[in-house]
């Protein structure tokens, strides 16, 4: 695979980052509506957490597709990506579905984690595949 053939498809694979990231963001101000009200009747966060688990399911098999096509195992990439999808599942911490509560603070540190995550793996994949 060429230089540039390998540029293009991290530059591909960092949009769907951006594009995921930006998902995860909008599940983050959906449990602020559930939590002031203004969310439709049949959103939960039961319901919410389901669908962030399976999008979070989607963009891993994405990216195990990516560091196995470009034979990133064990690098740090990897190590970094994995570190944000713990910080993901981590900040669904923030909601008791038995209770249906949620926890604002809690949320405010876990999306601190996954920010720093975040940045951790924009850094590493220009390390790694250059």
């Amino acid at each position: 695979m060429t230089n540039k053939t390998a540029i293009l498809e991290r530059n591909v694979f960092l949009e769907r980052f951006v594009t995921y990231r930006e998902v995860f963001s909008e599940y983050y101000k959906t449990m602020s509506l559930i939590d002031r009200g203004e969310a439709l009747t049949y959103e939960t966060y039961s319901r919410l957490t389901d669908n962030f688990l399976l999008n979070v399911k989607n963009f891993v098999k994405l990216c195990e597709s990516f560091i196995e096509k470009h034979n990133l195992q064990n690098s740090r990439i990897e190590r970094s990506l994995n570190n944000y999808f713990i910080n993901l599942i981590e900040s669904l911490k923030c909601m008791d579905l038995d209770k249906n509560t949620f926890d604002k603070g809690y949320l405010k540190t876990a999306k601190c984690k996954v920010i720093k995550s975040e940045n951790s793996f924009v850094k590493s994949i220009g390390i790694d595949l250059i």
